[in-house]
């Protein structure tokens, strides 16, 4: 469990209710569940209206990451790579055929299987790069999607403070109610810059950050059984590996 992001969460909201209470505001003017209705909601209905229902499942499935992270152990898959690459050597491609079930990764599992099947070097690395790529423009929508959410909240918590407003407005005649209002009214504007700049970008930089981690791992397994495909010394392939970490 990532608890960074857990820490990264408490202490940023503890700032704000910090400097809201040192400043000698009132913490129950901050908890409003109108503004964060409209705020939340809105900008989460607003980005479902631009974008694909896939996308929206997709990128709640890999909000998960921001807490529990998938794990790309590049050297491993290294090490891995060029022991594949020194049996390959040693006998033959078709003596990698039970080594295939072994790989925790589905594209370097279709790689060595088309490799040992027989498919051109070339073809393989194509259709491999392909898949990569593709993989990859799932995760770039899935992750624009969050930041559209980021994108919307805080004109969301303009409209809300407006909505506010005119609440307030209606009670001219009660200078106590009025200031109440006014205050309250203010809250989405605070609850739409929180949002977006405190929880929605910071998660989608962190997803992304593990997106590019996949990416990087994903080229490593298939620039490594493209190396034993083409038939690549085990030492020189690695020392080429070497770069990915």
């Amino acid at each position: 469990m990532d608890f960074l992001t857990l820490a990264g969460l408490i202490i940023a909201f503890t700032s704000v209710f910090l400097a809201n209470w040192l400043g000698g505001g009132e913490v129950v003017l901050l908890l409003n569940l109108p503004s964060a209705i409209i705020v939340i909601v809105g900008s989460i209905g607003a980005s479902l209206i631009q974008s694909s229902f896939s996308d929206a499942i997709r990128s709640i499935s890999m909000l998960k990451w921001t807490l529990f992270p998938p794990s790309y152990d590049l050297p491993t898959a290294r090490q891995s790579i060029f022991l594949l690459a020194v049996k390959a050597r040693k006998s033959s491609l078709v003596s990698l055929d039970n080594d295939i079930g072994k790989l925790k990764n589905d594209l370097a599992t279709r790689a060595l299987q088309m490799a040992v099947d027989g498919a051109e070097a070339d073809d393989l690395y194509d259709r491999m790069s392909e898949e990569v790529l593709r993989l990859r423009q799932k995760r770039e929508s899935a992750i624009e999607f969050l930041e559209s959410i980021g994108g919307y909240a805080p004109t969301l918590g303009i409209m809300g403070s407006v909505l506010g407003l005119i609440q307030a407005m209606a009670n001219l005649d009660s200078p106590e109610a009025l200031g109440h209002g006014i205050a309250v009214a203010f809250v989405s504007t605070l609850y739409g810059q929180g949002f977006s700049n405190l929880v929605i970008f910071p998660l989608a930089k962190k997803v992304t950050y593990h997106a590019d981690n996949e990416l990087l791992y994903n080229q490593l397994l298939i620039d490594g059984i493209y190396g034993i495909a083409t038939g690549k010394h085990p030492q020189r392939l690695d020392l080429e590996l070497s770069g990915y970490e």
